[in-house]
């Protein structure tokens, strides 16, 4: 019986060893534990960071390999690696296709129907009426009053003559006209005769009704070695002498166009305003170069003016160059639709042109970076970055000028491609 009883208590803690064998371990001997935040916590258990309270992740030992996880096989991956996938593609298509083109602009002013204000007498802007540009202006309004020592030399004249030498009826008459040719009117002279005194201001009328617009603007430059006249103002006063750099040659100045203001010298000549016909508009549309190449004189366009009412029209000009800081073409409209139209207006217009043959590709293919333009092209069973060229545009398609095949196949939609650099830079630059 004990010797029963000895053998159970063997069996017994053999299997108690064996138990404890197999139990697994917390961490192995040798192991340290630190904070991710704060590197200088050492743990040999893991636990939490007395400094921020974060769980202390094990220190990988030299040596040791690092498990690649799908998130972080994600993150090595090469720059250079192409794109494997089964994502939708498609070829271009060579064909003949119906274009329509959409583009903005705004209702300017004719300049065929643009009028002017000159001053007949040189002087000195004493009263300016006009504000702002494109201020309506009535035919008859009066616009400036002008002081001039000519056309006040010339009123003392008159009424010398019409009150010492009135039997000179030659001498009064051409002194009369005299001052019909510098700006007065039959009833301002015949105000001057009867209260026998001058004007000191001269007002200025506008012969015809229109907006003010901005004078075009002019270079002024000076001949070279050429000294200007010291004494060219009002009275004696020094006029405004052109710059010159060290060279002694005149520096050139502009004219920006801005209006006329109170206190500034005129000259016999030249123009004050310019007055816009409120009658005679035009459509000027803005249309980018690449797709300015289809649209001729002649072509039919649609104008929306947004306000209910559309107006069918013909082009009648393409500009043949680009103003200047400006990537657009701008494009001539004329139309008679002007009643409820006002200079600045914004048009939306769409043009109807010759179908056009060559080879399209849908615009979601088709990834726009600013400057270039990029297809993906799919090589067995990836895809590849390649930059081309394109021209028309239309609401669904875009035409393939240069750096594409009709036997080429290309993603469907290029944005879905588009995860790292290497993509969006093309394949065939370094």
């Amino acid at each position: 019986m004990k010797k029963k009883l000895n053998s159970s208590l063997i069996i017994t803690l053999m299997l108690a060893l064996l138990a404890l064998a197999c139990t697994p371990h917390k961490h192995e001997a040798g192991e340290e534990y630190t904070c991710p935040m704060h590197p200088a916590v050492i743990a040999d258990a893991p636990g939490a960071c007395p400094v921020c309270g974060m769980d202390l992740v094990r220190k990988v030992s030299e040596g040791e390999k690092v498990p690649i996880t799908p998130d972080l096989a994600s993150l090595t991956r090469s720059a250079n690696e192409k794109i494997r996938s089964s994502i939708r593609t498609v070829r271009g298509e060579y064909r003949a296709m119906p274009v329509t083109l959409e583009a903005k602009g705004t209702v300017a002013y004719d300049t065929r129907y643009v009028r002017t204000i000159p001053s007949r007498v040189g002087g000195r802007l004493e009263k300016v009426y006009l504000r702002y540009y494109y201020q309506q202006v009535k035919q008859g309004q009066k616009v400036a009053e002008v002081y001039s020592p000519e056309l006040v030399a010339a009123q003392r004249e008159f009424l010398y003559l019409t009150e010492h030498d009135a039997t000179n009826t030659g001498l009064i008459t051409l002194a009369k006209n005299k001052l019909l040719l510098l700006g007065l009117t039959e009833k301002q002279v015949t105000q001057i005769q009867k209260r026998k005194d001058v004007y000191t201001t001269v007002p200025v009328f506008s012969p015809v009704e229109g907006y003010l617009v901005p004078a075009t603007t002019q270079a002024v430059t000076a001949t070279q070695g050429a000294q200007p006249s010291a004494v060219s103002g009002m009275d004696g006063m020094p006029a405004s002498q052109p710059q010159t750099d060290a060279a002694g040659a005149a520096i050139p100045q502009t004219a920006t166009g801005s209006a006329l203001r109170e206190g500034d010298y005129i000259t016999a000549g030249e123009t004050l305003f310019r007055l816009a016909s409120a009658s005679a508009l035009r459509v000027e549309l803005n249309l980018p170069a690449a797709q300015a190449t289809s649209i001729k004189t002649g072509t039919t366009v649609k104008l929306d003016f947004e306000n209910g009412h559309t107006n069918q029209a013909a082009v009648d000009l393409v500009q043949p160059f680009f103003e200047e800081g400006e990537a657009f073409v701008k494009i001539r409209v004329y139309t008679r639709n002007t009643g409820d139209l006002h200079i600045g207006h914004f048009v939306q217009a769409t043009f109807t042109v010759d179908p056009h043959e060559s080879l399209w590709l849908p615009r979601d293919a088709v990834l726009d970076l600013g400057l270039d333009r990029i297809v993906f092209i799919k090589n067995n069973d990836s895809f590849s970055a390649r930059k081309i060229e394109i021209g028309i545009r239309t609401k669904d398609w875009i035409e393939i000028r240069q750096g594409l095949a009709s036997a080429d196949e290309v993603a469907a939609n290029a944005h879905y491609l588009v995860d790292s650099e290497s993509f969006i830079k093309p394949a065939n630059e370094p």
